[in-house]
């Protein structure tokens, strides 16, 4: 009776190793995904490893540990690397890990994270261009400023060494003169 209901449930043992080699396949192929919490990852793997175990497929800690650091993304790359060579992958258990990499994604990577998008969100909620033009606008008074504050400065550079030695001839404040309007133009 009992062998009926493994095959029932379990498969034949060909059944159960396809089954296997599916589910090994996708560990060994697991990454976390763009913008996935740890959470989310997590619960991912469990649902693989679990499945395993339930096939007689068992994995050490010391391997899902490794597992779990390599397959995080780049943006946890530091905090991985500081794992590994602070507390080792021998001696960190899975929860302690899970906790460590919560604590990170919290107090760290969740903060950035939301400021990048409030920034983003800001950008896509704007659907009138008369902003944009005052902005344009505001930026082109701040740039005619700055040229003119320039050329002033540099007026009154070479008229002091002018005095002294002559200074550049006219065709060169004419020139700066020019160079302003045109990059002024091109903004």
């Amino acid at each position: 009776m009992w062998d009926k209901l493994e095959i029932t449930y379990e498969g034949t043992d060909q059944v159960r190793e396809a089954k296997i080699d599916f589910l090994t396949h996708e560990y060994e192929l697991f990454r976390m995904k763009e913008n996935e919490k740890i959470d989310e990852m997590f619960e991912r793997l469990s649902k693989i490893v679990i499945d395993l175990h339930a096939l007689k497929k068992t994995y050490m800690d010391k391997e899902l540990v490794r597992k779990i650091l390599r397959s995080l993304t780049s943006e946890w790359g530091s905090k991985a690397d500081a794992i590994q060579e602070s507390i080792g992958i021998t001696n960190v258990t899975i929860d302690g890990l899970r906790g460590n990499l919560k604590t990170y994604e919290s107090t760290i990577l969740l903060p950035s994270l939301g400021e990048q998008k409030k920034k983003g969100i800001a950008l896509k909620a704007s659907t009138s261009q008369e902003p944009a033009i005052e902005e344009s606008s505001n930026e082109e008074n701040k740039f005619e400023l700055v040229i003119k504050k320039f050329y002033k400065f540099m007026r009154k550079e070479y008229e002091q060494k002018s005095k002294k030695q002559g200074g550049p001839p006219k065709w060169v404040w004419r020139n700066w003169a020019y160079q302003a309007k045109m990059l002024k133009r091109q903004e």
